[in-house]
């Protein structure tokens, strides 16, 4: 109910209002009458309503003053004076101030009625554009962050982005494009790990640093943690790191090397990554659990300028999914770039992704493949890097190929016996299915479905009730029609029943029990 307050210094037209308007009809609660503009506007100022209804004419303050003083105060507040008809040219004055209607003394409770139902309306179409807008307001902060990380994902590991394009998203997520420089902060879990511990370590990193220390973005590149951070001495981030460690460790019991990049600037931020990689890679030579700054390396800044960082992690997802024309496709690129590496860093990115690959391999299977890692040393060209690399590839995505086909297949079994227990229920559907006893997208099931029957399944329903029927009537001599409709999910519809046997077998089911008979 919206709340309505009247005021007019006569005393028989304010009670007349007050008590012959259905207020309620209206949709309206009166909560209040003033008997002149300054116990009007007290009134306002103490509890303000969304609609008034005015006289234009009051002592000490008139409706035009009062009007005049509450809407800079309270803009949403909508007004409807009543005047006499030689008033309206000062009336005028304030129908800049959500004014909505103007009538004419005397005005009788249809009148006001109906310019109050007319205001009402329009405060409806208000508020439903303002839930429309803070919806949208509340999806678009529900989803910026991840486009952030997206944003900056891109951004490092895209060489076609560049200064213009950061320019552009960093007004889009009014992003900080403050001068002062960054530094690149990334963190890698050291042992075997899922998901979980990555994006734990993130947000205890983003939460902790936020207190200490401006983060300007984070996102996560395949498995390794991504913050850019105002510059500060290696030092001073470093005590840091240690705390985020502290509150890390206890939870997941797994230890984590951070690599610190060189102070630099926002187009510097592909350099910076490499930096930070070259880092974590003398993880090797310092164990799990290292926090290694460029400052440590010792190396100057043509080094870095010339290292190729690889992001494999749509190639490890190729695998893991047994796409293996994706995962030849990624490895034809790979050694294509990898030719233009010097020997060492070849080797280098060789052994990095040889170490992500078998990772997507079964455990029991991991083992045997780390011990192939012996043959690097053998190795004494690319093109041998590459056939052992596409050979473990290749094996691992057919064995996952093959695991989740089985998977899938096991599902659509399921189904099948599901249906075949339950086909006298006429509610079964692909989407009950899903939601009630697989728990699973309906979408991704009726693909599933498809796929491994060759049909849609309200096909397949369909040509299933019709054969089960057709075993019914083919296996008892006295049968009811009706009572096979029921039996096969078409309930007490026999009409619809016959329908659908005759487009399938070209006869009804009485016309296909004479037939037998005759037979």
């Amino acid at each position: 109910m919206y709340r309505v307050l009247i005021a007019d210094d006569e005393i028989n037209i304010l009670e007349g209002i007050a008590c012959l308007v259905n207020w309620e009809d209206c949709g309206a609660t009166l909560v209040n009458k003033a008997e002149s503009g300054r116990a009007a506007f007290n009134f306002i100022m103490e509890n303000p309503p969304d609609i008034v209804i005015t006289d234009i004419k009051m002592p000490g303050m008139t409706g035009v003053e009062l009007i005049e003083k509450v809407h800079p105060i309270f803009p949403d507040i909508k007004f409807i004076i009543l005047s006499g008809y030689d008033e309206f040219e000062y009336a005028k004055t304030v129908m800049q101030y959500n004014v909505k209607y103007y009538l004419l003394k005397p005005s009788n409770e249809a009148k006001i009625e109906d310019a109050l139902r007319k205001v009402i309306e329009e405060l409806n179409e208000e508020k439903g554009k303002e839930q429309i807008v803070a919806n949208i307001k509340s999806k678009l902060q529900d989803v910026m962050p991840k486009a952030k990380e997206q944003f900056l994902k891109e951004f490092i590991t895209n060489k076609k982005y560049g200064l213009s394009e950061w320019e552009y998203f960093s007004q889009l997520f009014e992003i900080n494009e403050s001068s002062q420089e960054i530094k690149l902060v990334v963190f890698e879990i050291d042992e075997d790990h899922d998901f979980e511990p990555v994006f734990a370590l993130k947000e205890i990193a983003v939460d902790y640093l936020n207190n200490n220390q401006s983060i300007q973005l984070c996102t996560t590149i395949g498995e390794r943690v991504v913050l850019v951070c105002e510059n500060s001495p290696d030092q001073s981030l470093i005590k840091k790191i240690k705390k985020i460690t502290e509150v890390f460790a206890p939870l997941y019991q797994l230890p984590f090397t951070t690599g610190i990049s060189s102070a630099g600037n926002i187009s510097q931020l592909r350099k910076l990554y490499h930096e930070v990689i070259d880092c974590l890679s003398q993880r090797f030579y310092l164990g799990n659990g290292s926090i290694i700054s460029v400052s440590d390396l010792h190396k100057d800044e043509s080094y870095f300028e010339n290292v190729q960082s690889f992001d494999h992690e749509d190639f490890i997802f190729s695998i893991r999914s047994g796409n293996i024309a994706e995962v030849k496709h990624y490895l034809e690129r790979f050694f294509e770039q990898l030719k233009k590496e010097n020997v060492t860093m070849a080797k280098s990115h060789c052994l990095e992704i040889f170490m992500s690959i078998i990772r997507q391999a079964k455990k029991e299977m991991m083992d045997e493949l780390f011990q192939r890692i012996i043959y690097f040393q053998e190795f004494t060209n690319l093109g041998q890097y590459k056939d052992f690399i596409d050979s473990v590839s290749f094996e691992i995505a057919q064995q996952n190929y093959a695991r989740t086909k089985e998977t899938q297949s096991d599902v659509i079994r399921k189904v099948l016996e599901y249906v075949e227990l339950n086909i006298s229920d006429q509610s079964i559907s692909l989407s009950k299915i899903a939601h009630d006893v697989f728990y699973m997208n309906s979408d991704y099931l009726g693909k599933l479905f498809k796929k491994e029957i060759g049909e849609k399944f309200s096909s397949y329903l369909i040509n299933r009730r019709v054969e089960k029927a057709i075993e019914i009537i083919e296996s008892q001599e006295e049968i009811k029609m009706i009572s096979v409709a029921e039996e096969v999910g078409f309930g007490n519809n026999p009409t619809y029943f016959s329908k659908v046997f005759k487009k399938q077998t070209g006869y009804t089911p009485s016309e296909f029990k004479n037939n037998l008979m005759l037979g």
